[in-house]
């Protein structure tokens, strides 16, 4: 580090700030929101979410649905979107090895609007109503709804919620899937950079 840093100054006369920089393997570094992986065999570069920029969308979708919502849930969508339409049109670069991650984020997003729904429902005799008629057989509703004292956030992953308010149900109100976005960017890029 000292031999770079000297570089840098003498031969570049470029200011060094010692407590953002280090020498290590780009594997272990933070590069503007990516961590970079060689293979080691095909010395291909894959492209990563750094734990920094997992953590803070991981924040950002927990202040964008909080349990007491005031609004609708198309307000609270539409809002969600426009934030993670702006963190995908960054983030696309990422390989397919990070569809994984796409794909649980997305889990998330639905799972605390359905803490959300289930909470603006209130009572569990209207929760299991409402799923009835969306089509989760009755039995399956009460048993499930009832099943021991359940909190909400457990309540928003079992079989009939799951059911009930799934992937089709969030897609018809207009919520974006991670995975999709980051496919329909890929497949643009491909496209216009058929070589690249």
């Amino acid at each position: 580090m000292a031999s770079v840093a000297e570089f840098l100054r003498k031969r570049l006369r470029l200011r060094v700030n010692s407590e953002k920089s280090t020498v290590a393997p780009p594997s272990e570094r933070h590069f503007l929101g990516f961590r970079l992986d060689i293979n080691p065999m095909t010395m291909e570069v894959s492209v990563h979410l750094s734990r920094r920029s997992r953590d803070r969308i991981g924040e950002k979708i927990r202040q964008l649905t909080p349990r007491n919502w005031g609004d609708s849930i198309r307000a609270c969508i539409s809002k969600l979107n426009r934030y993670l339409q702006g963190w995908i049109g960054f983030f696309w670069i990422c390989t397919k090895e990070e569809l994984r991650v796409l794909s649980t984020l997305s889990a998330h997003v639905r799972r605390r609007l359905r803490a959300m729904i289930l909470k603006d429902r209130k009572r569990k005799r209207t929760m299991a109503k409402r799923l009835i008629a969306r089509g989760v057989p009755p039995k399956s509703a009460w048993r499930q709804i009832y099943k021991r004292r359940r909190r909400l956030w457990a309540l928003s992953h079992c079989p009939a919620v799951d059911r009930g308010l799934n992937n089709a149900y969030f897609a018809s109100l207009g919520l974006i899937s991670l995975p999709a976005e980051w496919e329909l960017r890929w497949s643009l890029a491909r496209r216009h950079c058929p070589n690249g």
